[in-house]
């Protein structure tokens, strides 16, 4: 299942729903292209996730570090961290994500497989991610290829697997040595903050005061924060989010190119098509004509 165009909550949570309660780990093989601006936008999840580069190279931003995946290498996101991830001065990407609910590995609330080795982990503010190379990204991609072929009894060999490879990221301790600072944890939830005050009023006028505001910040604050986070300042990336919120309705919708550019924040079309020109290469309508029909394939 490609999963690029994600849903998300207000807040950057995730909506999707990974897997079954029966069995709740999910396989997303998702094609990464350059030219239709495809992209895993910013969000994060209760999940943690595992990573795998099949081809290509991959640029994964997880909070404020921002990693270059190669072909045969990947990445742990631990729960409830922002990333995102784009195709890296490369044509064409292609990565497996595998989400997995913590709960599957560990169990039942309070077993000693969730309190000794899961939880601790995972919570109590450990570190985001963990780059994988080697043997344990080729783990990775051991499990999503059960999960693609779905042999029998592959759900007992995905969670051995699954397991096997959490053991070995924690023998290694790749998870064991150090937890995040207590700045960069409010840093982190600043940014969620603001974040979430953006996605709610992008069709609003929005000045850098009133999101300083809402996080009892100063602008000269707000702003360092958020940079240093997302990678961007906040009004690029209010920029941006419209324009992908554009790039939405130009897929799914048959709104004119007038309406999609005053109902997504932008003051005159003329800036709107400029912008997006700018974005993705193309002009809105070309874009539309271009990739409508691939999109709904």
């Amino acid at each position: 299942m490609a999963l690029t165009h994600i849903k998300v909550a207000k807040d950057l949570q995730e909506l999707t729903l990974h897997g079954s309660n029966a069995f709740p780990v999910a396989l997303y093989e998702t094609h990464l292209q350059l030219d239709r601006s495809d992209f895993l936008p910013l969000h994060w999840h209760k999940e943690i996730q595992f990573v795998y580069v099949k081809s290509g190279r991959v640029e994964y931003r997880i909070g404020a570090d921002v990693l270059l995946l190669e072909a045969g290498e990947g990445v742990f996101v631990n729960a409830a961290c922002l990333h995102e991830a784009k195709p890296a001065n490369v044509e064409q990407s292609l990565l497996f994500c595998i989400n997995v609910d913590p709960k599957l590995l560990g169990g039942h609330d309070g077993s000693i497989l969730t309190v000794k080795y899961i939880s601790p982990f995972i919570e109590n503010n450990r570190l985001p991610y963990v780059k994988l190379s080697g043997e344990l990204a080729q783990a990775v991609e051991n499990i999503a290829q059960r999960l693609k072929a779905q042999q029998p009894y592959f759900e007992i060999q995905v969670w051995r697997a699954l397991l096997s490879l959490w053991e070995a990221i924690l023998c290694q301790s790749k998870l064991t040595e150090e937890t995040m600072q207590s700045s960069m944890i409010v840093q982190h939830e600043r940014a969620k903050e603001m974040l979430d005050y953006i996605h709610r009023h992008y069709q609003e006028k929005i000045t850098l005061e009133q999101l300083a505001t809402h996080v009892f910040l100063s602008r000269a604050e707000c702003s360092r924060y958020f940079k240093k986070i997302v990678g961007i300042t906040p009004f690029t990336y209010l920029l941006h989010y419209r324009l992908r919120k554009s790039m939405e309705l130009l897929r799914d919708s048959e709104h004119s190119i007038t309406l999609i550019a005053s109902i997504t924040g932008f003051s005159t079309v003329s800036y709107y098509i400029e912008q997006f020109k700018v974005y993705t290469g193309y002009s809105p309508h070309v874009y539309r004509k271009k990739f409508f029909a691939q999109v709904n394939e």
